[in-house]
């Protein structure tokens, strides 16, 4: 183990790097969390009623096979390139080592901007939806509660900054942390199955029924918008290849966790996106749910009991919280990488590993940091927009006049 350890080592340092992170992953463990941070079949429930407005059943289901096979094409180049250049930069690595010497710095450069700011806001979506996960499972709980935006702000930033929490304090347990996200994920597939057994849909509604619930649009146009959604569940599969310098043997097992986790999301994300069409009793609630998740209310409308379905939403919901922690990992050795080549503002400060905790942590901190700002931005400009059209209500239906100097 110790010579294979040596000859990371000494392949990192051809590369032109110093050994900072100790390869504590498995590939077990590295394969979990990629399994966790691409967590396809939450991808998938998250937008589930979205997907059956725009493509109903068949469409939603079918496009999930498109959907993997188009980011398995992908994931077999990162595949490629981190087999021949395993380095936590990845994209930014590579973009380095493949372009002309004259792009090299310049394609370098805006992979490293384009990969991070990725990261960013889909840590972003990631903890907007688990905090309203969060507060519609406290809703169905307390039948008066009402859910303010303020409430979900901070179940946001709380989210946000235990996930930053668990990588920095919990670093050494964050291999078992991906392997129980991996284990909840199979529980909640039997579970739902079985609670559904009696009450299924039609087979014909499941795998053809194409109708949908926006006639304004063109079917082709909506299927596209259906494949994007389910396109969603199959993103972060580079994170194995931003751990590089963290498993032994990146070249053989760095590839792995960046293909397998496709393969395997599809194989459980797809009996779970079947699962959830046959249980569906009435299509309305789902387009237009009450708690404005889909998911909810397939999910009452599978067990019929309000109890089962908090459960099922927790265990949907710490999935998916495992997926903004998967993130903050990946996100942090993304930025550090890049940093220990001065390329961002500050690169001093962000390539610094922490002594103690033997990981990015200033990388972590600046990723939650940025995704905090991005959803107070957001705040900011939806309440300025109600101020703006409480204050013209009164005019509202006056014809647009342009009062300046043309």
């Amino acid at each position: 183990m110790q010579e294979q350890s040596d000859a990371d080592d000494r392949e990192l340092e051809a590369q032109g790097y110093t050994p900072a992170l100790p390869r504590r992953f498995s590939l077990l463990s590295l394969f979990s969390l990629s399994f966790a941070l691409t967590a396809t079949w939450n991808g998938f429930g998250s937008a589930i009623g979205t997907s059956v407005a725009e493509s109903s059943s068949s469409g939603t289901i079918w496009t999930l096979i498109v959907a993997a096979i188009m980011n398995l094409v992908v994931s077999l180049g990162m595949a490629e390139l981190v087999s021949a250049y395993p380095n936590s930069g990845a994209q930014y690595y590579w973009s380095f080592r493949v372009a002309s010497p004259k792009w090299a710095p310049f394609a370098s450069y805006m992979s490293a901007c384009i990969s991070t700011c990725g990261w960013w806001l889909g840590l972003a979506s990631v903890c907007n939806f688990v905090a309203a996960m969060v507060l519609a499972m406290v809703q169905l709980c307390v039948e008066d509660y009402t859910i303010c935006p303020w409430h979900q702000w901070l179940c946001y930033v709380a989210i946000l900054w235990l996930a930053v929490a668990l990588n920095i304090f919990g670093t050494r347990f964050l291999p078992a942390f991906n392997q129980f996200i991996l284990s909840t994920l199979l529980m909640t597939i039997v579970t739902i199955l079985v609670c559904a057994a009696p009450r299924f849909q039609s087979s014909v509604w499941v795998f053809a029924d194409t109708t949908n619930s926006n006639q304004s649009y063109n079917k082709g146009f909506l299927l596209i918008l259906c494949l994007l959604n389910n396109t969603y569940g199959f993103m972060g599969t580079d994170a194995g290849a931003h751990l590089a310098e963290e498993i032994p043997s990146p070249s053989i097992n760095a590839p792995k966790v960046i293909v397998y986790p496709v393969i395997i999301g599809l194989v459980t994300a797809w009996p779970f996106a079947v699962a959830c069409m046959y249980v569906i009793t009435d299509v309305e609630k789902v387009v237009n749910p009450p708690s404005g998740i889909g998911l909810i209310e397939i999910y009452y409308q599978a067990t019929g009991s309000q109890a089962t379905t908090i459960v099922l939403l927790a265990a949907f919901a710490i999935c998916l919280f495992g997926c903004a922690v998967a993130n903050i990992t990946g996100s942090s050795r993304q930025i550090w990488a890049a940093s220990r080549d001065n390329c961002y503002p500050l690169s001093t400060w962000l390539a610094k590993i922490h002594p103690k905790f033997q990981m990015p942590m200033n990388a972590a901190c600046l990723s939650a940091i940025f995704t905090t700002a991005s959803y107070l931005e957001r705040v900011i400009t939806l309440r300025l927009t109600v101020v703006v059209l409480r204050i013209d209500l009164p005019t509202i239906n006056n014809g647009f006049r342009f009062h300046g100097q043309r």
